[in-house]
């Protein structure tokens, strides 16, 4: 085999239309590398200049580049890093994307020798693969197109074989390539389509070939763009103060508004947090769609992986990157549903794992204080909200909390103070925010009605360290009206069951303005991703509580009695979702938009409230949505 080169196209003076075959083409090459240490260096010019042409190319030309590549791949024994530098840098610099896929083999071919040849040019070649990741700004919009979709296919399945290939041949490569990922990882300024096509490949190469090397890394460092970008938005915009009323009653009052009209997005809602005087604006929901963007695909690839059998695995690697950089990020409102998500893919394994380990944090006592508290935090949401979780688990979760509140009452019997007994308050009332949310679902299954019933919360909340008038008032007033109407209490007279809001210690610490905790699993305000949480999330408008009417009773009890036989002799069976009837058949796309606003997370999280250690801004109120009109 071999290629006739014409004078004019070649840029070697030398070869005048004559027949060269691979290995005498190798052989000019070769000389041409070689005569550059001499001072002899116009052949070499040539050879740069044949591989700088930036012209489209006409067919002879394509054949002639190609060649090219395939002869410079058989002569690297004889590239120097000084000598040939600029033939270096202008092969490092190509891009993948603005050749076919002949050019792109052969490239990535020399490629391929370059890093196997000396442990000199791997980094750069490694380097090399991963710009391409991401296309040439002038693709975007060509990726909406089918033949901007294939050609991404081309290079995107070019590079990842590559990559296998590198691994294959130098076994320390994967390391290498680890750190140059990360290092390149677009910023959350870059345009959106550039660094959802980046995280694609991170994800790629969680799932490919080289997954057990790198895999790990990629979802660590995924994590942490999400949470970079999570702080970006700020909440000021979309958030209404009014500490006069109740959290539960924050998130009902608009049920008799008119929902949205369905055109307005959460960029709409959300105002994007300037941290500089040089920061430049992005506009008002740029980052917004970012973070939705990303999240969505992590949730696809969550679901891949639980297709493929292999969830659990990855969750292991979740759950270590959440306990580092979300579980202490304050401002974090919702990369922390990537774990809500992987839990209601799995229940049984992620879910329970995930409760178990924000317990085993709340009553570690080594752990700070406010890693303790924004644990117990997590974990109240997590139990409130989860419709996967069942009611036996949720109770013996409740059952450890309230063991560890008794053990800290029995050491310490001195007077109120939120400051020194912050993680016993916050402990207390995640206890109260949680049964707010599931008692009466408990309470309709008789062994958990019995393991409720014979818990010492009446020892614990008549204290001296008096939780109940530390605790925010309205989860207090809520959890105590429950709890009247479910007679939990055996003495139930010693508890004042209202004007709770008006009692002068309420005052002294917060009173009408009380700051309330942060619940990290309020309803998600990301419109794609809230797509995902929806159906697996519970909304305070579907809880049935305690003190429902009996009308409202009598037609929760007829729905048939094959499920109250179930109910009854598979008690650990039970999902909590049994206490919010009508909520399967939701058309999702009915009130995709009225659900964006529903939260019932106020200003300032408990830092103030049991502590000053962190002086900052937390959701203040996120107004609530329009429910279905079958809730």
């Amino acid at each position: 085999m071999g290629v006739e080169l014409a004078t004019d196209k070649a840029g070697f003076h030398e070869m005048d239309e004559v027949n060269f075959s691979d290995s005498e083409l190798v052989y000019h090459v070769k000389n041409a590398l070689q005569s550059v240490p001499l001072g002899h260096s116009d052949s070499y010019d040539q050879l740069i200049g044949l591989l700088h042409h930036t012209e489209r190319r006409a067919p002879d030309e394509v054949a002639l580049f190609v060649t090219s590549l395939k002869a410079l791949s058989g002569a690297v024994s004889c590239i120097d890093m000084v000598h040939h530098k600029s033939l270096l840098s202008l092969i490092f610099g190509m891009s993948l994307w603005n050749y076919g896929p002949d050019v792109m083999d052969a490239l990535l071919e020399l490629i391929l020798a370059l890093a196997a040849s000396s442990g000199n040019y791997l980094d750069c070649c490694l380097d090399m693969l991963v710009s391409n990741f991401m296309p040439p700004w002038s693709f975007i919009d060509l990726l909406k197109q089918p033949r901007g979709i294939a050609r991404k296919d081309q290079v995107l399945s070019r590079v990842h074989s590559t990559l296998k290939d590198i691994a294959d041949l130098v076994p320390l490569s994967p390391s290498r390539l680890v750190p140059i990922v990360i290092q390149r990882m677009p910023n959350v300024f870059t345009k959106e389509p550039l660094i959802v096509v980046y995280v694609e490949n991170m994800l790629r190469l969680e799932s490919g070939l080289i997954r057990e090397l790198v895999g790990n890394m990629m979802l660590v460092a995924l994590m942490d763009r999400l949470v970079d970008l999570d702080v970006e938005i700020a909440w000021e915009e979309i958030l209404q103060d009014d500490f006069s009323k109740g959290i539960f009653e924050m998130e009902l009052e608009d049920m008799e508004e008119p929902a949205d009209d369905g055109e307005s997005d959460v960029g709409e809602a959300l105002k994007l947090h300037r941290g500089s005087s040089s920061r430049k604006s992005l506009g008002r929901n740029l980052i917004a769609e970012k973070l939705d963007s990303l999240m969505v695909l992590t949730f696809e690839h969550l679901e891949s992986c639980e297709a493929g059998g292999r969830l659990v695995e990855v969750f292991e690697t979740l759950m270590l990157s959440f306990q580092t950089t979300v579980l202490n990020a304050f401002k974090s409102k919702f990369a922390q549903f990537v774990m809500y998500y992987a839990c209601a893919l799995d229940p049984e394994n992620c879910g329970v794992r995930f409760a178990r380990m924000l317990s085993d944090s709340f009553v570690c006592s080594t752990s700070p204080p406010l890693t303790r508290m924004s644990a117990v935090a997590y974990l109240a949401s997590y139990l409130s909200r989860g419709k996967f979780l069942t009611a036996s688990f949720v109770a013996n979760i409740l059952e450890r909390l309230v063991v560890w509140c008794l053990d800290y009452c029995k050491i310490h019997d001195g007077d109120i103070n939120p400051k020194v007994h912050r993680v016993f308050y916050s402990g207390c009332q995640a206890i109260m925010y949680v049964l707010c949310f599931r008692m009466r679902s408990m309470m309709n299954v008789p062994n958990l009605r019995s393991q409720l019933l014979l818990l010492p919360l009446e020892t614990i909340l008549k204290h001296p360290l008096s939780p109940l008038k530390v605790c925010l008032p309205s989860i207090v007033e809520e959890f105590l009206r429950q709890a009247k109407a479910a007679r939990l209490f055996t003495v139930s007279e010693t508890f004042i069951f209202s004007d709770l809001l008006e009692s002068e210690l309420s005052r002294a610490f917060g009173g009408i303005d009380r700051l309330d905790m942060f619940f990290p699993f309020d309803p998600c305000l990301l419109k794609k991703c809230d797509r995902y949480i929806r159906p697996n999330f519970v909304y305070w408008s579907m809880v049935r509580t305690t003190y429902d009417d009996d009308e409202e009773e009598e037609e929760d009890s007829s729905d048939g009695e094959h499920g109250e036989d179930y109910e009854y002799s598979h008690p650990d069976d039970v999902m909590m979702a049994r206490s919010y009837d009508g909520c399967d058949d939701l058309d999702l796309d009915e009130f995709d938009d009225s659900m964006n606003k529903m939260s019932i997370t106020p200003k300032n999280s408990l830092y103030y409230r049991f502590g000053d250690e962190l002086k900052m801004q937390m959701p203040s109120r996120i107004r609530p949505s329009t429910s279905p009109e079958s809730l």
